[in-house]
This record gives structure tokens, sequence and C-alpha cells, in this order.
């Protein structure tokens, strides 16, 4: 099954009521013009009662004549799949990581954003240093991806554990992985900052690749991301799901007071609807020095805050904000550097 098998059916609905979901829905309603009955959650009481004007129901509310188009992380797809099956639901279009591609790279190729990195491959190879981030408490998975020679494990919060995951750790020299339960694989971002010198630099995570290759790199290009999740209503609101409001007020107060002048236009860019995910990037390494420098000195001075806000200092709210600061660092310089964007394989 395929998504031009929407047409056949009268009526479709989405599992799921976040950003996974609500990019499908956009991409479904740009692309075929056609909008779900409604959007499927296991609990209602999580989520909000619409999504753009559509209701969002549990799944006994739905007609098992209908197509359900799977729209979940695909950490939860194979779950939510038996789940249908065994409620007798057989016309399911599940969204893994590879359609889920396919369809969002249409939808941005359609509206005109967030241009692919040439895939031929036949450029002269950059020196590309990627660090795949690892942690003492990572989930096995049933198949890790063999790595390439540009690909160089690091354990994030190696200062934490004396178990060892890794060769490269992030608490040699100076770091700060004692902090990676509030910034988990950003403490090693910034040893890779601080401690590599290649050509181009960046971090994926051991459960998430970017499917990047030396020979795609040119001059012309000065950073690749994953394509960016579509937020409803906005990104400030979707980074409440995982933060309480005190921790969102504290990440603008930072942003206020580091950069007046430019506060509208990060404001902006809140307010829109785009955000990439999981900090995972690479970049020339001048920008990844620049990209890191203002990214820290934003976290520092939310640190500051911890006494009055104890999630930033006692939980991971900081990696969560992190997410938002990568994608309003990319995202404000869209005019002055050329970003490309490249597919994520994810295992399980």
């Amino acid at each position: 099954m395929n998504f031009d098998d929407i047409q056949k059916y009268t009526h479709f609905s989405i599992f799921g009521a976040h950003v996974v979901a609500y990019g499908a829905y956009c991409a479904i309603k740009k692309l075929y013009g056609r909008s779900p009955d409604c959007f499927i959650v296991t609990n209602p009481e999580w989520n909000l009662d619409s999504v753009d004007g559509i209701p969002v129901r549990p799944l006994e509310t739905v007609s098992r004549d209908s197509l359900i188009v799977v729209g979940v992380t695909e950490l939860t797809q194979r779950e939510i799949t038996a789940l249908l099956e065994d409620k007798g639901y057989h016309h399911v279009l599940p969204l893994g990581n590879r359609a889920e591609y396919r369809l969002m790279r249409a939808y941005f190729d359609a509206i005109g954003l967030f241009p692919p990195i040439s895939t031929d491959g036949t450029g002269q190879a950059a020196d590309l240093g990627l660090y795949e981030v690892r942690n003492h408490r990572d989930t096995p998975l049933a198949r890790h991806p063999a790595l390439f020679p540009y690909e160089y494990p690091i354990q994030a919060g190696a200062a934490r554990s004396e178990k060892r995951v890794a060769d490269i750790l992030d608490n040699q020299g100076e770091n700060i992985s004692a902090k990676n339960v509030q910034y988990c694989e950003m403490t090693a971002s910034y040893w890779v900052w601080k401690h590599t010198h290649h050509a181009w630099t960046g971090i994926e995570h051991y459960r998430r690749h970017l499917l990047l290759k030396p020979e795609m790199l040119h001059d012309g290009i000065d950073a690749v991301l994953p394509l960016p999740f579509v937020c409803w209503p906005n990104t400030l609101v979707h980074l409440c799901w995982f933060v309480g409001g005190d921790v969102r007020d504290a990440m603008l107060k930072a942003l206020k007071t580091l950069h007046p002048e430019e506060f509208p236009g990060y404001m902006e860019i809140l307010n829109g609807h785009w955000q990439y995910p999981c900090n995972m990037l690479a970049a020339k390494k001048s920008v990844y020095d620049d990209y890191c420098a203002w990214f820290f000195r934003i976290t520092e001075y939310i640190e500051t805050m911890g006494d009055a806000v104890p999630a930033i200092s006692e939980t991971r709210a900081l990696s969560y904000v992190a997410e938002v600061l990568t994608s309003l660092y990319f995202l404000s310089h869209r005019d002055t550097l050329c970003v490309r964007h490249v597919e994520k394989e994810i295992y399980i």
C-alpha cells in the first residue's frame, strides 16, 4: 500500500496527534487534497480535542472500513500496527521512517522549502567527522548499523558512569559531561566543538543516523540537517508538551537578554511550525563552532535560573530546549547559510 491508495478510500484517519501525524496531515492535504476524518489517540485525556480543526478521537469511534495512516514515531510503529490488527482494523498504512521521509520530502518540494542535498555522491570526499552519540543507559538494538570510517562513536555522560560504551569519552579535556542529565547528547556536541578539527563535523545518535556521505558535501553547502517536523500550532506550544511553561519562559528570557535585536525575528520563527529533530546535524567546522558558541552561551544563561526553575537543573528539560535552539539557529540563518537536508535512518 502507498499514499496514492488514499484516493481509493472514502474515509481515512491518522493514528497519532503530534508532529509525525500533523506532518502527515499537512502533506496529504497539500499533495492529495484530502483531510482525515480525525486523529486517533489511545488516551484522549492526554491530547487536544482537535488539531487544526480536525477532531481527536479514540480508536473505538473509527469505522473498520476506514484507512488508517499510522503517524507515530518509528519506535512505536510496530506496537500500534499490532494493536490495530488485534482490534480488527485491516486497512492500515504504516508511516515508517522511509515512508515518512518520502512523503515529507514531496511536501516540502511542493511548498518550496527545505531543499535536499544531492545524493549522487560524485563529488570529492570532504573531511567529515560524524560522531555517533552513545550512553551507558541506551536500550540494546536488534541490529546496530556498521559504521563508516568517518563515523566515530562517542560516549555522552561518561563522567556519570564507569561503564564504557565507546572509546571516545566526552569527559576528556574541557567538557560538560557531568551535566548529561540536563543536556543529553549536547554534552557530546560540546566535546566535539572543543576537541575536533575536521573540515566538516557533527553528531548523530546510536539509533538514528544521517544518511550522509562525504561525497555529498561541497564548498557551496554550509550545513546538513534532517527534515524538520511540522508543529501544531507552533514550535513554542510543541515545546510545552515536554517541558513546563516556566522552562519555556526561561529560554525566552535568555534569548531576549542575550540577543535583544534578534529577538523579534526569533519569536517569529518560534511562532512558526518548523522544528529540526534530535539535534542531529553536520556542518562546516566554522559553522559548527559558531552554532555551538551561540547555543551554549544561551543554555549557560538558562542554567542560572535553575534555582527558580528546578526542572532546568534536575531534569532533561534542557535537551528539549536544545532542539528548539538548534532549530532557531539554522532557521534564523537561512538567508546567510546554505542548508541542505538528508534522510535519517532509525534503528530499533
